[in-house]
């Protein structure tokens, strides 16, 4: 290896003790023995490496800032062609790379915090698309509060400070322009537009439908409810989900929308009962069951409309209990569990509600009732891990889960839910899946 002379730089954090310390992270790594570790040492490496991938993106970024110094000087094209063609990355990907050092020249200590490894790019790329249609005045209060973000981004996986980001700039953006937030719904379906053309590489026929945040939920809603039934045919239970969905959409169309109109879509909307009552605030929720965000103004209409259902939040919400009289949980009670849970109850995880079966912590056969507190969502991968894979769970009252090993370890001790409102800000709150 040849070390070369360490530059000090504040913004990317680049000094001596800093490189000494991806100097042996390559060595870590270099000389591991990653066919005879455990499971301790594999985690140690992952952590290793991504802290040395996050460094070297902190490269890129400053290599992006003196290319736009050198293409304004008239000295070298644009950063974005340079980050294609020697940097070896698609045009999507040199483009996020660049924007996400327009972040950090805006953001300073993310650009520390990227060279150090507590956040990575996915945390800069959220911001950059948090940003991206906020006006100048929103803009700017958002980027006023660096230190709650960095807070936020540092002990958050990329998903939820994403999540948690999405929802800060809406409610800044409500703050500036009240009207243009009211308006969000109508303008979306103005936009809304079907495309088809015939792919002329592979000769495949492609669709491409951009609808409003209600009228995709509804769609969405349709093709589960009949996945259901295309699942239930003889020979269909080996078919990947994406093949079940095609053909539950071709025959939902063949049929001129006879077969929805014999099971009315239901599309849930998320809202927590301050908003409701009194309108953004710090931890707002409003959205759809799969978390895309709804004006609050358009939310008081939908409530009025027979096909949208209102799930309202509260402190203290009433809990369903049906005790053993169901073997299986209520339509009412997966409103409820949807309402907390976009995804699976594992705070890892990103499978959609939606494809996920309802567990029983203490099962049925063991005498577990069909109520909330003994059930959550689990994906198929996770459900199997705790059926077959003898891991057990253990779930708390305030929903907080532990995850344990076979073996009798904790293996993971976090909330599985990501919806419920809470009395501070949600940038400044520790969600779960990420500390240092």
């Amino acid at each position: 290896m040849v070390a070369t002379q360490p530059s000090a730089s504040a913004g990317g954090g680049h000094d001596e003790l800093l490189i000494g310390r991806m100097l042996r992270a390559v060595d870590r790594l270099a000389s591991a023995n990653i066919e005879a570790a455990d499971i301790a040492t594999l985690n140690a490496l992952l952590d290793t490496s991504r802290h040395l991938r996050s460094w070297v993106s902190s490269i890129e970024v400053r290599v992006t800032r003196r290319t736009n110094e050198l293409h304004r000087a008239g000295q070298a094209a644009a950063p974005v062609g340079l980050l294609a063609d020697q940097g070896g990355q698609s045009a999507a990907e040199a483009k996020a790379a660049a924007d996400r050092a327009d972040v950090c020249n805006e953001l300073p200590m993310f650009e520390t915090a990227l060279a150090q490894g507590n956040v990575d790019n996915g945390h800069l790329d959220a911001i950059a698309r948090a940003t991206r249609n906020l006006s100048e005045a929103a803009k700017a209060e958002l980027l006023s509060k660096a230190e709650a973000l960095l807070n936020a981004a540092s002990t958050s996986t990329v998903e939820h400070f994403n999540h948690r980001l999405r929802n800060m700039a809406r409610d800044i953006a409500a703050a500036h322009d009240r009207a243009a937030e009211a308006d969000r719904l109508t303008r979306q379906r103005r936009n809304s537009k079907i495309r088809s053309w015939i792919d002329a590489e592979t000769g495949m026929g492609k669709t491409m439908i951009e609808l409003d945040p209600v009228r995709h939920a509804a769609l969405h809603a349709a093709i589960e409810a009949h996945l259901g039934t295309v699942r239930q045919r003889d020979g269909h239970a080996d078919l990947p989900l994406d093949q079940l969905r095609l053909d539950a959409t071709l025959e939902l169309i063949g049929t001129g929308g006879t077969l929805a109109e014999r099971r009315i879509p239901e599309v849930s909307v998320i809202v927590d009962w301050r908003t409701l009552s009194e309108g953004v605030h710090g931890s707002t929720v409003c959205e759809t069951r799969s978390g895309i965000p709804l004006p609050v103004q358009t939310v008081h209409r939908l409530c009025c409309e027979a096909e949208v259902l209102p799930v309202v939040l509260r402190d203290g919400s009433e809990i369903l209990h049906v005790g053993r009289s169901h073997r299986t949980a209520t339509r009412a009670q997966r409103r409820a569990l949807a309402a907390v849970h976009r995804t699976c109850a594992h705070p890892h995880c990103s499978v959609s509600f939606e494809h996920c079966q309802i567990h029983h912590i203490t099962p049925w056969e063991n005498g577990g009732n069909t109520d909330l507190d003994n059930l959550v969502p689990l994906c198929s991968r996770h459900h199997h891990l705790v059926h077959e894979g003898m891991w057990c769970i253990h779930l708390r009252p305030d929903r907080s889960m532990q995850w344990i090993q076979p073996d009798g370890r904790v293996g993971l001790d976090a909330p599985c839910v990501d919806r419920v409102p809470q009395h501070h800000d949600l940038i400044g709150a520790t969600p779960p899946g990420r500390s240092h």
